[in-house]
């Protein structure tokens, strides 16, 4: 049975980050023979979507690697080769977006991996599984054409988020950059509703300014922490941003963007986790719970990109019930778990019926339709997610729940 990211040794779990943080930061290093603990560095490269850099990072080992481990190298270069075609692809892709959209007088915005992408030492090697863009709202129906002029099929078309795809290459198309609420109260979408007035351009090319992309960042981070986890490649994404960015920053003008979104306490939680990882300087010290610093490093090195190798929705519930206040045993957050799985609120429910939106006595409506879906077209999700939210580690939830409060979340 394959062990988890946590019971791999501490000296390789450093070296991974280590090649990570070299990367993201433009180092040059020279790393030990690797071929012995090869499997297990791959292991953690995967799950984080980091193979291509692992590869790269170890191109000075590549000879010895292909004699004494030849399966092993053979799949983490087929990886590196594959992840500079897609990106490849993705960039032109890109290019006659935006030229298009140009010539049509649609303003369209890469930003995310698209925009990050920049700051590496070799760009290709940054990988996405899709490219996000924002347009304004009005631009939709105009916007919508041009994609399927181009060739890409419509496959999501629910508002805020609308994903298009043409031969494996995916755009998700924004009219907003957030959801309203991420378990702390606060409407980031209304926050974010601006983003349109952060657009500058660099290179020849619309992005967000950089202190306002930096702060969204961090928004992402922590979408994803309360949800089932973020990845490696996020807080290297961070890393290689401060770095790139040092001398140009508006330190303060940031700040004031984390602390008016309830994102500054998160915020030096991951400046910490750099410095940690990666020996990158940030721009203000972590001064919290080193313990709590660790625990954030666990779920995060362990749960993969978005989380999945160590949690599921069933974990999402179960910490949604304890910030409830139902406690961490007996039937009182079990009852706040179910009530909150099987009757969500009205912002989730409409996904399943649009119209409901603005129309809000349809949610009735909406619900049945969820149901269905939960009863038929997800049947087998729907029982995985209940058997996790009853079987699953409430201890380690309600840890959880509390090393997250630690970080402002």
């Amino acid at each position: 049975m394959r062990k988890s990211a946590m019971e791999i040794n501490r000296e390789t779990r450093d070296l991974f980050l280590r090649m990570v943080g070299d990367f993201a930061l433009d180092r040059k290093s020279v790393y030990p023979d690797c071929s012995g603990e090869l499997e297990d560095l791959l292991y953690l490269a995967h799950i984080h979507s980091l193979e291509p850099v692992v590869y790269y990072m170890l191109r000075e080992q590549r000879k010895q690697l292909m004699e004494q481990k030849p399966e092993l190298f053979r799949h983490m270069q087929r990886a590196y080769h594959s992840a500079v075609y897609v990106s490849v692809t993705q960039e032109a892709s890109r290019a006659e977006i935006e030229e298009t959209f140009k010539r049509a007088g649609v303003k369209l915005v890469f930003f995310k991996g698209a925009q990050l992408r920049e700051l590496y030492p070799v760009p290709e090697l940054r990988t996405m599984g899709d490219m996000d863009c924002l347009i304004r709202r009005e631009d939709r129906p105009k916007a919508h054409q041009l994609m399927l002029q181009l060739g890409y099929e419509c496959q999501v078309d629910a508002e805020p988020v609308w994903m298009y795809n043409r031969n494996g290459i995916v755009i998700e198309m924004h009219t907003l950059l957030a959801a309203k609420d991420i378990g702390n109260g606060v409407d980031y979408e209304f926050f974010f509703s601006d983003a349109m007035e952060h657009v500058m351009k660099k290179n020849g090319k619309l992005c967000l300014g950089k202190e306002y992309h930096l702060c969204y960042l961090i928004y992402h981070i922590a979408k994803h922490l309360c949800s089932t986890g973020a990845g490696v490649r996020m807080i290297a994404d961070i890393a290689a941003t401060l770095r790139f960015y040092s001398d140009t920053m508006d330190w303060e003008g940031l700040k004031c963007l984390l602390e008016a979104s309830y994102l500054h306490e998160t915020a030096l939680a991951i400046y910490g986790l750099c410095h940690k990882w990666f020996g990158v300087e940030p721009p203000e010290r972590y001064s919290g719970s080193e313990l709590v610093l660790k625990d954030l490093e666990a779920y995060i090195v362990g749960g993969g990109v978005f989380g999945f190798e160590t949690h599921d929705l069933g974990d999402v519930y179960r910490r949604n019930a304890f910030r409830g206040k139902a406690g961490n045993s007996g039937d009182r957050y079990r009852l706040k778990m179910m009530k909150d799985y099987f009757f969500p609120p009205g912002a989730y429910l409409v996904k399943y019926f649009p119209l409901a939106e603005k129309r809000r006595w349809l949610l009735p409506v909406a619900w049945v339709c969820r149901c269905w879906a939960g009863l038929f077209r997800r049947k087998d999700h729907s029982v995985a997610t209940i058997r996790s939210m009853t079987r699953g580690d409430a201890e380690l939830s309600y840890r959880e729940v509390l090393m997250l409060k630690e970080i402002g979340l």
